[in-house]
């Protein structure tokens, strides 16, 4: 895969400052709100979280994803994760330290939209 190639989770950094996009706040269905909202499998969250720290990186919001509709170069950090993990992860420090991230305001989801987010 080469650098431009397209990605499934799509892009986070911003073109202007190259540093990561984070939500201003939670989106509505983030998997770190109370309750599952997401339905997401049993122990799915923390496989998610443990994934991200054993990387040094972080969790991309669901929201966001190019399989939502969003353009790929759209994609920003979830909120949720930033907030607790934060502080455990190698690359939220680095960004942090970089003068990042670049705030953005969650998507707005689409009327009809309900949970549905492409994701399974």
């Amino acid at each position: 895969m080469t650098r431009d190639a397209p990605s499934r989770q799509g892009d986070v950094r911003d073109a202007d400052s190259g540093l990561p996009r984070l939500l201003t706040t939670k989106c509505a269905t983030c998997i770190f709100r109370p309750g599952n909202l997401m339905f997401l499998p049993p122990g799915y969250r923390d496989q998610l979280v443990r994934e991200a720290l054993d990387r040094d990186s972080w969790i991309v919001c669901h929201a966001t994803l190019p399989d939502t509709g969003n353009p790929p170069g759209s994609q920003a950090l979830c909120r949720g994760f930033w907030d607790v993990h934060a502080r455990e992860s190698a690359g939220c420090r680095l960004t942090l330290a970089l003068g990042g991230p670049v705030l953005v305001p969650p998507p707005t989801p689409p009327a009809d939209a309900g949970h549905s987010t492409g994701e399974q």
